[in-house]
């Protein structure tokens, strides 16, 4: 099962579409996180996401997080912005690491509040003297900005694995960025991957144990059993409204791009 722990919602970015720069800005408690990662998990071996709505490496204690992770056996990974990479430590205890970029345009960067660019460049060409590209994921929010720099930059750097996603329709996320995104009329289906079988769990921030990663409005949600109960009723939850898993026949440039 795939386990996701948020550990901080603090950013050093600004990034227009982060559901994280509307949270109260915190850290999550190590006591909380040492008891979700000691007695909450299901039993067994998994790979265990130190991700959320902020930069994981923002947390004071996210090494040590790591390494608690390593040692019960699970393989630990994150998604970076990779402004604060340490590539040493990325090769000591992750056999893959995620590194969000959206473009590499300077100025693009700046204009969404990603801020240097340059130097998240700068780590990642460290890190790859030390690690294999294979073992590196490339994120992407593709908001409408060209993508063939960061394209053909990946491909020079033999990075062949990239994920790029479209702006969230999810009620959650898409008031950070209102007339955005184009009006669009779906079918709704009545089931979702997350809750149809346990593929995973995330623990927010206040260790609130939730079916997916994509509800951030945790006022909402009241049970994974309750989310069940509805669906089944034909009804949408609250937490789930305009949620993509709930729509039928997406149709956008997202995806994940073997580069060849």
């Amino acid at each position: 099962m795939h386990i996701q722990i948020e550990l901080t919602t603090i950013c050093n970015y600004g990034c227009f579409y982060c559901a994280g720069r509307d949270m109260e800005q915190r850290d999550i408690d190590m006591a909380l996180f040492d008891q979700i990662l000691h007695q909450r998990l299901p039993p067994g071996r998994h790979r265990v996401s130190l991700q959320g709505e902020g930069e994981p490496t923002m947390h004071p204690k996210f090494w040590e997080m790591v390494q608690a992770v390593a040692a019960l056996g699970h393989t630990p990974y994150t998604i970076t912005n990779g402004s604060r990479m340490k590539p040493d430590k990325v090769a000591q205890y992750f056999p893959r690491i995620g590194i969000s970029i959206d473009t590499i345009d300077p100025d693009e960067a700046e204009r969404i509040k990603r801020h240097n660019v340059a130097k998240v460049l700068r780590n990642l060409e460290a890190l790859l003297e030390i690690y294999e590209p294979w073992r590196v994921v490339v994120h992407t929010v593709d908001y409408g900005q060209p993508l063939d720099a960061l394209r053909e930059y990946l491909a020079r750097l033999k990075i062949n694995k990239h994920v790029v996603q479209g702006l969230q329709v999810k009620d959650d996320y898409a008031k950070r960025y209102p007339g955005q995104l184009p009006v669009t009329f779906h079918k709704l289906k009545y089931n979702c991957a997350y809750i149809d079988q346990p593929v995973m769990r995330f623990f927010n921030i206040d260790g609130v144990e939730m079916p997916c990663c994509y509800i951030k409005d945790a006022s909402k949600f009241t049970s994974i059993e309750d989310i069940r109960d509805s669906l089944q009723r034909k009804v949408v939850p609250s937490a789930c409204v305009g949620c993509n898993e709930l729509h039928e026949n997406e149709t956008s440039r997202s995806g994940v791009f073997q580069i060849m």
